[in-house]
C-alpha cells in the first residue's frame, strides 16, 4: 500500500469505535480481527516506520499524524503477531 493508501484507510475507511470504557481519555480503536490481516500488519508497519515515539504516562508509543488525528498501535506480549491488536486514535 501506498502512503496515500494507508492514509485514506485510517482516515476516511477504517471505521473506528469510541472507546467508552476509557472515555476519561477520548479516543477510538479499529481491531486487527475486522480487517484483512494482510492490509492491518500493513497498516501498523507502516505506523511503526514513519511515527514518531512519545511517552504516554510511562510507556512508549509510535504514533503517525493525519490531520487533527493521531494514530498508535497497541499489541499484547506477541506484539505484531497478537490477532488482537488494535490501532487507536484520538484528536491531536
Amino acid at each position: 500500500m501506498t502512503k496515500q493508501e494507508i492514509e485514506n484507510f485510517l482516515s476516511k475507511e477504517a471505521k473506528f469505535t469510541f472507546a467508552k470504557t476509557m472515555a476519561n481519555i477520548p479516543h477510538s480503536w479499529i481491531m486487527r480481527n475486522r480487517f484483512s490481516d494482510s492490509k492491518f500488519l500493513e497498516v501498523m508497519n507502516f505506523i511503526k516506520d514513519n511515527g514518531y515515539i512519545d511517552k504516554f504516562y510511562k510507556k512508549e508509543y509510535t504514533y503517525y499524524d493525519i490531520g487533527e488525528y493521531k494514530y498508535w498501535v497497541m499489541t499484547d506480549k506477541k506484539g505484531y503477531n497478537d490477532p488482537t491488536a488494535v490501532i487507536n486514535r484520538a484528536k491531536i
